[in-house]
């Protein structure tokens, strides 16, 4: 199998948004501010915030915001970025919490969609602005998909036997995270999600396959309803 490409997700997702790279230094003042730019969008959502409201929230002066962030528009993306580097820091360490393959993928997945459908923000935006936030999984969901789609190509690149390449991997990491993001933005009717074994199921019968043949030889069955 080919060797990994040496991908950072943050950084693809930050290049896929025409932000500039490297990671923030240390920012006590920063963290503040994003903190009540969170707390702000979970309240009201984005549209219906100001920075004057964030400024208020997080206790500081104007001019001590614009420092950070020249504008509203940079606030809401390095806000959104936090929450995703949050969020794939926890799934790393759910990952790796597991040893075989098939326990990572399916407690992966099961973590994923638990964590996505109770995310107090992105409740809240696909809640008081579908309109908007929609298309950044959908239409314009390129940066995110392409990211995710290499967190978990690589994940199963590193752990799992296969002679797929790792474009191969790439191509089925893909359609599982168009998968999930289907799951989370329409709740299926028939396959109740919110059920941990249900959910569980669904990613060894049907995922685990798609991503790891190997490693599931001999588990793939009906799904358990």
């Amino acid at each position: 199998m080919s060797s990994i490409p040496a991908s950072d997700p943050l950084a693809m997702l930050r290049s896929g948004r025409g932000l500039e790279d490297g990671a923030e230094p240390d920012d006590p003042i920063r963290e503040q501010i994003l903190d009540a730019a969170t707390a702000q969008f979970q309240s009201v959502g984005i549209a219906r915030s100001t920075m004057n409201d964030i400024t208020r929230r997080a206790g500081l002066a104007r001019m001590t915001l614009y420092r950070r962030f020249a504008n509203k528009q940079e606030l809401v993306e390095a806000t959104l970025l936090r929450e995703s580097a949050w969020f794939l820091s926890d799934l790393q360490q759910e990952i790796d919490a597991h040893d075989t393959v098939e326990d990572k993928l399916t407690e992966g997945f099961a973590f994923t969609v638990e964590t996505l459908r109770d995310h107090d923000l992105l409740n809240r935006l696909l809640e008081t602005e579908a309109e908007a936030t929609v298309p950044h999984f959908t239409v314009q969901g390129a940066p995110l998909i392409t990211a995710a789609a290499h967190f978990l190509a690589g994940e199963v690149s590193r752990n799992a036997p296969d002679s797929r390449s790792y474009e191969e991997l790439l191509v089925v990491a893909e359609v599982t995270v168009r998968l999930v993001i289907s799951f989370v933005l329409s709740p299926s009717m028939v396959i109740d999600l919110d059920d941990p074994e249900v959910s569980r199921a669904f990613a060894r019968n049907h995922l685990g396959p798609l991503l790891g043949p190997s490693a599931f030889a001999g588990e793939v069955g009906p799904a358990h309803s």
